[in-house]
């Protein structure tokens, strides 16, 4: 009888240190995927800020005034390589949005068509 009691005793304390880890484990995990999460996001900001850079130098390089600068030219291949540079993550930037190649090219496509209608006026 006193076995079978220090043997219940024993896998309650085994039930409840088992119970305890698994509640650390959660809690740690949780904290991790937000980090993971923040850290998704703000890779995605950083290339979307690149992209919107990129157009922003081809825009100016494509004005009369600074039409075949060797300088722009130098930035926006510097530019290009960075953003294919950087493309290598999307599995880390998609995690956040799946879709954000497809929100870039919109805003690529949506930046080409003003730059076009500035021109025309």
């Amino acid at each position: 009888m006193i076995e079978s009691n220090l043997l219940i005793i024993v896998f309650v304390l085994l039930f409840i240190v088992s119970v305890f880890f698994n509640v650390v484990l959660y809690l740690y995990s949780r904290q991790m995927l937000l980090k993971v999460y923040a850290a998704a996001e703000e890779a995605s900001d950083i290339f979307t800020q690149l992209d919107t850079f990129q157009e922003h130098i081809h825009s100016v390089h494509e004005m009369p005034v600074f039409y075949g600068d060797e300088t722009l030219q130098g930035l926006m291949d510097h530019s290009k390589e960075l953003i294919n540079f950087l493309s290598r993550y999307e599995n880390v930037y998609s995690f956040v949005q799946p879709d954000l190649i497809e929100q870039l090219s919109q805003a690529t496509e949506q930046t080409e068509e003003e730059h076009d209608q500035e021109e025309t006026t």
